[in-house]
């Protein structure tokens, strides 16, 4: 059985534009939003976040990524909720089977980028993993995906350049000091 949503991961974010976003976990009936994310991506985000050129997501896909177990993973979407809702961007953590690690991932749609929200987004999840009591975060990365090596490097995480030509991320959350409280 899946578990509840989350809804003590919901807080509010400002951006440097004035506007506010809406960072909370994705829920199965983000499907169309998820969608229209996707179509603003660029060729390059894609291919940065997925390491290979997606043209489409077919429904199969879209649940995959919006249909989550929060005891496995947490994804945490920044949603516009002015006019209509739309999201910006998602940081994703998949949590291997003994919940001590996980597998970070993170994208923001192009005409958002430059605003803060891909790094407050990770900042976001770290401090979400530290209160699920994840010790070890890790990111893949390729090597020429500059801005998330560099946000890597500010948040602390050792890199690493792997034999198969990618780069890995590691982050030690238990020298980070105790866990902290996620805030509504």
């Amino acid at each position: 059985m899946a578990s509840l949503y989350p809804k003590r991961y919901e807080t509010l974010w400002k951006l440097p534009n004035g506007r506010t976003v809406l960072l909370r976990p994705i829920k199965p009936e983000d499907e169309l939003l998820w969608l229209e994310m996707f179509r603003t991506f660029s060729e390059e985000s894609i291919h940065y976040r997925f390491f290979e050129i997606i043209k489409d997501t077919p429904h199969e896909i879209r649940v995959r990524y919006c249909n989550i177990d929060y005891d496995k993973e947490i994804a945490i979407v920044a949603e516009l909720t002015e006019n209509e809702k739309k999201i910006l961007g998602v940081a994703r953590v998949s949590l291997e089977p003994d919940r001590k690690s996980g597998e970070i991932a993170f994208i923001v749609a192009d005409p958002w980028q430059g605003l803060g929200l891909r790094t407050r987004m990770v900042e976001y999840m770290l401090e979400i993993c530290k209160d699920m009591k994840v010790e070890t975060i890790y990111a893949m990365m390729l090597p020429d995906n500059y801005k998330a090596i560099n946000l890597m490097k500010e948040m602390g995480f050792a890199l690493k350049h792997l034999e198969d030509g990618t780069v890995k991320g590691i982050l030690n959350l238990k020298e980070e000091g105790q866990a902290s409280q996620c805030k509504n």
